[in-house]
């Protein structure tokens, strides 16, 4: 069987890293931006005004596509994001996920950053962290069906460095994701709820170009919720639009490379990002489920 079939692990990585952006001043990703809620985003604030200075965003792009029990996929890739208060270095960021059933599958992202400030300080570790547990409801690719739905409810364990002062690392998003498969290509969206306060919709368009070349286009809005003084007074945007693209090539049945480059297409300032770029690999496996041959 080719273990990657119906959804490269290299382009589940893709849509991970690029497109989980977990905080305050933010960041797409898949890693890919996620800038931290610093002392950059609050840089030269009136005093006396109640208020964070940071505005909560929230993304997360997926198919309906649930790996098959036993099958899943490993990732190791590099991502940059710039903004304008610093930049920020996945290196390396780690994916891996696994079929538990033939309408459930997990995954889980961890990447190790570094954000640099244009004050001259940085921040170094265990980036934001999360727990996806994707579960199917019509599957896209049944017989006779090109049309998919599924849920993936997500556990998001933030850094030091995202939580504002006196919040909680540990939060959660419930995203929806539907997906419709063409004769040449597929398309998928997904729309939601992060805790932390916003909502966000975003979709793809994923085209093969060639027998081992898929590229995709993605793009994203998130709004946030929560009213901020603060945030109010710095002029900081309660919604943005990003957009990205990706390529993924194909090494073998069990080995792909992917690629993406990014930025904010709505009005820029401290919660956007003018560029994002991400790149890695991706190794497919089958683990032997018991009972089965």
């Amino acid at each position: 069987m080719d273990l990657l079939s119906g959804r490269s692990a290299a382009a589940a990585a893709f849509l991970l890293f690029v497109s989980a952006v977990p905080v305050a001043a933010q960041g797409h990703g898949r890693g890919l931006g996620k800038t931290k809620g610093h002392r950059g985003a609050s840089h030269g604030a009136p005093p006396g005004v109640p208020g964070t200075g940071i505005r909560q965003f929230g993304v997360w792009l997926d198919d309906a596509t649930i790996s098959p029990a036993g099958q899943g996929w490993a990732t190791f890739g590099i991502g940059y994001s710039r903004a304008p208060f610093g930049n920020q270095w996945d290196a390396p960021s780690v994916e891996a996920g696994l079929g538990l059933s033939p309408h459930v599958q997990l995954a889980v992202t961890a990447p190790f950053s570094k954000v640099s400030y244009t004050d001259g300080t940085a921040d170094r570790g265990l980036g934001d962290v999360y727990a996806a547990v994707k579960v199917g409801l019509i599957d896209p690719t049944a017989t006779g069906r090109s049309f998919g739905v599924a849920v993936a409810p997500v556990v998001e364990v933030l850094s030091a460095g995202s939580v504002p002062d006196g919040g909680s690392r540990v939060h959660w998003a419930l995203p929806v994701a539907v997906e419709k498969r063409f004769a040449r290509c597929r398309a998928y969206a997904t729309a939601g709820y992060f805790s932390r306060g916003s909502v966000f919709a975003s979709g793809a368009l994923e085209v093969p170009v060639s027998a081992k070349v898929t590229a995709t286009a993605t793009v994203s809005h998130s709004r946030s919720l929560h009213q901020d003084l603060l945030s109010d007074e710095l002029q900081l945007a309660r919604s943005r639009w990003d957009m990205s693209g990706g390529a993924v090539y194909f090494l073998s049945p069990r080995a792909t490379l992917y690629g993406s480059v990014g930025r904010t297409v709505s009005r820029l300032d401290a919660n956007g990002s003018s560029l994002t770029v991400g790149a890695g690999v991706s190794f497919g496996f089958q683990h032997r489920v018991a009972g089965r041959p």
